[in-house]
């Protein structure tokens, strides 16, 4: 019994359906919702922890190797250890989400860091600054181009991470959607979901593309020379 994609049409008209009825926009801001968190738990730690091994011989030592460790072993594989440690719960879903963004910024903020001049880290510590200046006035606007690469790399793992989690443990979401309706044939909603996913996340990254433009105006006055 071969199973046959439905037409564009026929998407369409299932996520009207499903949106009239609230369905869809209950599961979509649900997503949203897993997503946003899960990207900025990742996000944040995942910047301050690569700074400081950017800028700290002796952090970076210690913690490449479990970087090393960890990074390469799939996400999804470190979920029995999460649900372990953490339980099962909308937390242990947050760390799933989040675990991507994390390592993805750890690496990018700490090769940002190590590829920035310099004379410029030496002559800040030399003139005394404390260190939320060296970290917040010298060191962050010079990785930023870097770092918002990262991000819109980020997204894109954080997303996968949000699906993948609704498809295993989740009752809501358009994880949920994708794989319910896969799994009773019913593809056109299975479609819808993976639509209405795929444009949240190129609404994300076209976000992400607009705050770089706003936050790097100097990065794209250079492009344009």
């Amino acid at each position: 019994d071969r199973r046959i994609l439905p037409p564009p049409t026929v998407v369409a008209a299932t996520i009207y359906e499903m949106a009239l009825n609230e369905q869809l926009l209950k599961h979509t801001w649900i997503t949203i919702a897993r997503f946003g968190v899960g990207m900025i738990v990742g996000t944040i730690p995942g910047i301050l922890v690569g700074l400081t091994m950017g800028l700290f011989q002796s952090v970076r030592v210690v913690l490449n190797p479990l970087v090393a460790i960890f990074y390469p072993v799939p996400r999804i594989a470190l979920f029995p250890l999460v649900l372990i440690l953490v339980g099962l719960n909308e937390t242990s879903n947050i760390v799933m989400i989040a675990i991507g963004p994390f390592f993805t910024m750890v690496i990018t903020a700490m090769g940002a860091v190590l590829n920035v001049e310099p004379i410029y880290l030496d002559v800040a510590k030399n003139f005394g600054v404390k260190p939320r200046q060296l970290y917040f006035t010298v060191t962050l606007p010079a990785v930023m181009p870097a770092l918002m690469s990262g991000v819109q790399v980020s997204l894109g793992l954080a997303l996968l991470g949000t699906v993948a989690v609704e498809f295993l443990v989740s009752q809501e979401g358009l994880g949920y959607v994708i794989w319910n309706s896969w799994q009773i044939l019913s593809l056109s909603r299975s479609m819808a979901g993976l639509v209405v996913a795929a444009i949240l996340g190129a609404a994300c990254y076209l976000l992400v593309y607009w705050l770089e433009k706003w936050i790097t105006p100097w990065q794209q006055t250079a492009r344009n020379r």
